[in-house]
């Protein structure tokens, strides 16, 4: 899945595991109340809120021992600070920042990454939550067994009914999935669904015919939670009355919900955030759903299944409340004036850290550092399967590339549009990572227009008109149209700045800022020129929408070949045939994608990269700068640095507590 600016903004046996985090919430906008009040102290012997432990005496709620699994997972607070209650205030940007709700509220996938995550190729990172694990050697079979005793916020038993539903007949419904069904599920040599069978009343086996390798890193990744399939997990007794086959009046409860048929209104309830009434397994529940006020609330789940080192019911917090704010600055104003517990996103860029940091004493909160995923701040791809022949054949000529990437001034862009942090990079994995390639991120990179206008006139753009604008073979001027998403103002402004260097050297750029939405529109419809993005990291294995910028096998990465990666994708019957280079590409990273063998996996995309570097696909500008997040300070059990890896889900926010 390709990353987006609003999002910035990714042993064969589970284990179990721990961490933390610390921020306390501000003052809220529309309350006067400070936000740690009602937080207290866990009494000696008590062992759930206060909240719950007076619906339990009042006979509403059954007693904590009958709420919680027969082996809980422990998870010990990274401070030390148990208080139960208070209100986690934070932020969300528009509605469509809904990545901050999965990520904070609910990561809680079958699996989980282990909160110090560093990327080490393998498995030994990841580790069993909602349910222990076991894998086969060849990656072929997975056992997923839940924990005895698990239920649903309604107190209802999840079991493995709800993950062979989930499943089968979620997951696996061609309905509910026109566009094709997840390759997750699928084995890849026969595309065929895998052997999904019920082993006992909390276990399911999948069996594959060839090996699956990157499904724990999907599930860890909770790739389907947040990508519009809502995870392998579903309660069953709930989602059934939507479903065609358990309810035979499912389609005229769509036609009464206002909508045309029974798959459209389940993928409605589907999301939690927009259905209140969905049951979890997550820390907490929605009481005020997205899109019915001016922010998403939710409260504790009676019923939640992780307990501390002392045996206390998690989570510490009692509810939050996520803000949804319309622009970036308005969440910086917010950060500033300590409005929020523990923010993290959106805010932070290089240019707001200072003045981010300025206000800390003011503001109540201290600053905790997320080193980033991502490898480059724009990468610039010019599109060589165009529609246009003339620019296909201009495009595809690496001397061409190599003349643009030496007119960039990096620094300059560096300077004026990220502060000065980062250093000229193109796009390649940074020098920490196994997959290194010292000639992918440092090739073409010194700013030298003699060296620009030599690989340029190698190119055959050696005729020039009256005002020095070269010529293609067409005779006429060349121009590049680079669309921009709006998603990256960053990249609007850095743009500005190449577009000037270019000039010089006799090439025109031309800037098409436009919404998300169009601009990939436009990619998938081989419309474009050339375009900007991110560069992320580089997974293996990995599903189809996983990272993999440096080989075009989906429309997400491929800005550069969206033709080839069209022809990858329908297995030659769309898009264009690659050159040979560019399949060798393909064939390794299939070839990847299925080797259950974390050293040969990297042996392979090693490969796959060298190939990279040598055919110089995208121009890169910069490294990119780590981002960071506040906490209050009496926001507790937050590191002072976690993982970007679906941060700040990764260190446990059960075990966030707010008080003094």
């Amino acid at each position: 899945m390709s990353e987006r600016m609003i999002d910035r903004r990714r042993l064969l046996q589970g284990g179990l595991g721990l961490l933390a985090v610390a921020t306390i919430p501000g003052c809220g906008f529309f309350d006067t109340k400070p936000a740690g009040s009602g937080a207290q102290v866990a009494a000696a012997g008590e062992k759930e809120s206060p909240m719950l432990k007076a619906l339990v005496d009042k006979g509403s709620l059954p007693p904590l021992a009958d709420r919680l699994p027969k082996n809980p997972p422990v998870i010990k607070p990274l401070e030390g600070k148990a208080q139960y209650g208070g209100t986690w205030r934070s932020a969300m940007l528009t509605q469509e920042d809904t990545q901050w709700l999965w990520y904070a509220m609910r990561y809680e996938p079958l699996l989980r990454w282990k909160p110090d995550k560093v990327g080490k190729p393998g498995y030994d990172e990841i580790e069993a939550n909602v349910a222990e694990y076991t894998v086969d050697a060849e990656s072929k079979v997975y056992t997923f067994t839940l924990r005895e005793g698990l239920k649903w916020s309604d107190g209802k038993p999840c079991t493995a009914d709800d993950m062979l539903f989930t499943i089968l007949e979620v997951q696996c419904d061609e309905g509910l999935h026109p566009d094709g069904l997840y390759d997750a599920f699928t084995s890849p040599d026969t595309e065929k669904i895998a052997k999904i069978e019920k082993v006992d009343e909390r276990t399911v086996k999948l069996t594959y015919t060839s090996p699956q390798p990157s499904l724990l890193v999907q599930i860890a990744d909770a790739i389907f939670e947040r990508e519009g399939a809502y995870g392998m997990l579903l309660p069953k007794h709930y989602f059934q009355q939507f479903h065609l086959k358990y309810n035979k009046n499912a389609n005229a409860l769509a036609k009464k919900a206002g909508v045309g048929s029974w798959t459209d209104l389940f993928a409605q309830k589907q999301n939690p955030w927009t259905n209140a009434e969905q049951p979890t397994l997550a820390p907490w529940k929605v009481t005020t759903a997205l899109g019915k006020g001016s922010a998403v609330t939710l409260t504790r789940n009676p019923y939640y299944w992780k307990v501390d080192d002392q045996g206390r019911q998690l989570p510490y917090i009692d509810n939050c409340r996520v803000e949804v704010v319309q622009d970036a600055q308005v969440e910086l104003l917010k950060v500033m004036n300590g409005e929020f517990g523990m923010q993290y996103r959106n805010f932070g860029t290089p240019q707001n850290k200072p003045v981010v940091a300025q206000n800390r004493e003011k503001g109540g909160y201290k600053i905790f550092e997320v080193p980033t995923q991502l490898t480059n701040t724009m990468v610039l791809g010019l599109n060589m399967t165009h529609k246009d022949p003339v620019k296909r054949a201009l495009f595809s000529n690496k001397e061409f590339r190599a003349g643009l990437s030496h007119a960039i001034n990096r620094k300059e862009v560096i300077d004026a549009v990220y502060a000065g942090q980062g250093e000229p990079w193109q796009g390649a994995p940074p020098k920490d990572s196994p997959y290194y390639n010292e000639q992918l991120a440092t090739q073409f990179l010194d700013f030298d227009a003699a060296k620009a206008n030599q690989h340029l006139d190698a190119a055959g753009l050696t005729k020039k008109s009256p005002t020095g604008k070269r010529l293609g073979a067409d005779g006429k001027p060349v121009s590049v149209a680079v669309l921009v998403s709006e998603s990256f103002p960053d990249h609007v402004e850095a743009i500005e700045f190449i577009k000037k260097r270019w000039a010089v050297v006799g090439i025109e750029l031309r800037t098409q800022a436009v919404s998300e939405d169009l601009y990939k529109e436009r990619v998938k419809g081989n419309d474009h020129d050339a375009g900007t993005w991110t560069c992320g990291t580089f997974v293996l294995p990995t599903g189809t929408g996983g990272d993999h910028y440096w080989v075009p096998t989906n429309d997400g990465s491929a800005r550069y070949g969206i033709g080839w990666a069209q022809w990858y994708q329908s297995k030659g019957e769309k898009g264009i045939k690659p050159p040979a280079e560019v399949q060798k590409q393909m064939e390794l990273f299939t070839q990847a994608r299925q080797e259950p063998d974390p050293a040969k996996t990297l042996d392979l995309g090693k490969q796959i990269l060298q190939i990279a570097a040598d055919q110089f696909y995208y121009i890169g500008v910069s490294s990119v700068p780590n981002t960071y997040g506040v906490v209050k300070n009496d926001f507790h059990n937050v590191p002072a640095k976690m993982s970007e890896s679906v941060a700040p889900g990764i260190v446990h926010p059960e075990q966030f507590a707010i008080g003094q």
